[in-house]
């Protein structure tokens, strides 16, 4: 692939282009490697009305007339794996080089159910950041997340989902740098489990469990800190008539190193319009306990309050909706069996039916009698009458 561009105008012509080559190489079925390479060449750095261009990291608001392009070379290298309906990967690794500071960015994905009732889902990405005159300033971010999910296909009793995300400096901005917060290290752990519980049509149970764990080792600044978060929810609804039901939840948030906690009651009653137009009306009440207020700190507010629920799985005619797939077939594959007295290994057509076949024994003697295949008369290991003896010799 080729581009080229006139950049400029009235204001003066600047001359941009790029020269790219992009290659995929299938190494067996379901498996692919892409290659690909890109070179732009020529800087946009120009003489404008409002002023030259010239190399930053960003610009804000009227500004951003002053940012310009250089020149550079990526390299692209990626695999992907689809073959396996219960197994699919994939994988790209990219690098920017230039005269003004190089970059690169790793992403890895995977995917796959370990049983017909679990899925799991794994993401790692990674890079670093280099912004014209900002190169190896900022720290590099990376991300790993990984997801569980259980639903039973023979049974929707019970969902649970379970998710956790491990994070290194996940707020990396140019902003930090004109705070002085350049080397900067933060780490976050994220963890989450849900499930959902509905016994019969009339009861249903939601809980919810989240942490995040945060340290901040701010050196620039001079502070290094640690804090924790949890979060839990509970709900039980219970549907007393087709349309109408009663709904229970408490929700809890607690900062431990802050001596901070808050909890939520309310007590709904609702009515479907429709199966997936939901009017529900309420009371809430709940505390907070705080160490900033002075004294102890706790304060508590109720009241009222009004909710509307619809399910936008219907909109737009279904639209985003996956159909059930039907039952593929699948191959058969016959083993063939030692061939009875009487026919020759060669013959497949008395092997294929074997003597564990639909015929009732007496009738898969008679067929094959009358196509010739088999002699009349007793069979080897049987008495006249054609019962079994004990011998396994004719009698």
């Amino acid at each position: 692939t080729g581009r080229y561009s006139v950049l400029g105008g009235l204001n003066g012509m600047t001359g941009q282009g790029a020269l790219g080559l992009n290659h995929r190489w299938v190494v067996a079925s379901g498996l692919h490697i892409d290659l690909g390479i890109e070179r732009v060449f020529g800087d946009s750095l120009s003489l404008l009305s409002t002023g030259e261009q010239f190399l930053q990291p960003f610009a804000v608001g009227q500004t951003s007339s002053s940012l310009g392009l250089v020149d550079g070379t990526t390299y692209t290298v990626g695999a992907e794996y689809t073959d396996n309906p219960n197994f699919q990967a994939s994988a790209r690794f990219e690098h920017r080089d230039s005269d003004d500071g190089s970059n690169t960015v790793l992403t890895a994905t995977a995917a796959g159910k370990l049983s017909p009732a679990l899925t799991t889902l794994a993401r790692y990405e990674y890079g670093n950041f280099a912004n014209q005159v900002i190169t190896g300033r900022l720290a590099n971010t990376s991300s790993l997340r990984f997801g569980l999910a259980y639903r039973n296909p023979y049974s929707d009793k019970f969902n649970a989902l379970l998710s956790y995300e491990f994070a290194v400096n996940p707020a990396s901005t140019p902003n930090s740098i004109l705070l002085g917060a350049g080397s900067n290290s933060i780490r976050e752990h994220t963890l989450a489990v849900e499930g959902i519980y509905a016994p019969n049509w009339q009861w249903e149970f939601y809980g919810k469990y989240a942490l995040r764990s945060t340290n901040a080792d701010l050196d620039s600044l001079g502070l290094d800190t640690s804090t924790t978060l949890h979060l839990a929810q509970l709900r039980a609804a219970y549907r007393f008539a087709y349309r109408w039901d009663v709904v229970g939840e408490v929700r809890y948030i607690t900062q431990p190193s802050e001596r901070y906690s808050e909890v939520g009651w309310a007590l709904e009653a609702g009515y479907y319009l429709t199966p997936d137009l939901r009017l529900g009306v309420g009371y809430s009440f709940g505390s907070a306990d705080d160490r900033s207020f002075q004294g102890s700190g706790f304060r508590s507010d109720s009241g009222p309050y009004l909710g509307v629920t619809y399910k936008i799985n219907e909109l737009f005619n279904q639209f985003g909706r996956q159909e059930v797939s039907p039952p593929q077939q699948e191959e058969s594959l016959v083993e063939a069996s030692a061939a009875p007295a009487g026919v020759s290994e060669g013959d497949t057509s008395a092997s294929l039916l074997g003597p564990q076949s639909f015929f009732g024994e007496g009738q898969l003697d008679g067929q094959l009698e009358a196509e010739g295949e088999v002699e009349s008369g007793p069979r080897p290991g049987r008495n006249e009458d054609g019962r079994v003896n004990d011998t396994g010799v004719e009698e």
